[in-house]
């Protein structure tokens, strides 16, 4: 397994320890998984939610909480957070997956599935009952097979919820035809923070489960140990 940062995350750390900028919520970290390996520490937020597996076999974002600030190990001279440890489940067939990634700032939901039935071309909603979605929120649509998304949404775009209700929402655009067949309003709140490329795919049957043990530290950047 090849674990990696991503730029992104690196951007957003040194605006949170140069510039003051507002870390992230740490009980807000997940672990997701996508069923690609072609994922690169510069992918985009889009590409990343995009692949996410959908929410199926028992598939969910698993809480990736520290469970406290770790410590400072001076021999190696990095500071250590506690171990993550998320584990999934499969439930009614097995999970296939090659990369996991954390998001930081992220919301449980993985992804809300919808039909063009659902898409109102004249007044530019979306109804997808009971949706949970807030103004603000930042959602990628994919296109089920054979589907094709509604006219004036594109797929890699992220967009903004905007004028949310219980159970219908906007965002931001004119939408100039309702596409055909299931689509998927996936939730691309937060930062990616890492990522993690198994060698090949990994099966998970059903009834089983598959954990990972994910250690997270920071070095000191002016301090190089051994040769």
């Amino acid at each position: 397994m090849t674990a990696i940062f991503t730029n992104d995350w690196i951007t957003r750390s040194a605006e949170i320890l140069f510039r003051g900028a507002t870390p992230p919520d740490s009980g807000k970290f997940r672990l997701a998984l996508a069923n690609t390996a072609t994922l690169t520490r510069v992918s985009l937020l889009a590409d990343f939610i995009s692949s996410e597996l959908l929410p199926n076999n028992g598939y969910v974002r698993q809480a990736a909480n520290f469970s406290g600030d770790g410590s400072y190990n001076t021999g190696d001279q990095r500071h250590e957070m506690p171990t993550l440890a998320p584990s999934f489940t499969a439930s009614g067939g097995s999970l296939q997956f090659q990369t996991a990634f954390i998001i930081a700032d992220s919301v449980a939901t993985a992804s809300k599935s919808f039909t063009n039935s659902n898409v109102n071309a004249v007044t530019n909603k979306i109804t997808i009952a009971s949706h949970g979605f807030a103004n603000g929120d930042k959602l990628v649509f994919t296109a089920d097979s054979l589907a094709t998304l509604p006219g004036g949404i594109a797929s890699g775009t992220v967009y903004t919820v905007a004028s949310a209700t219980t159970n219908d929402f906007e965002i931001g655009i004119d939408i100039t035809n309702t596409g055909s067949g299931t689509f998927r309003a996936r939730c691309a709140n937060g930062s990616i923070v890492a990522l993690f490329v198994e060698d090949s795919p990994i099966t998970v049957p059903d009834g089983q489960s598959y954990s990972y043990q994910i250690p997270v530290v920071a070095l000191n950047s002016g301090y190089v140990n051994g040769s």
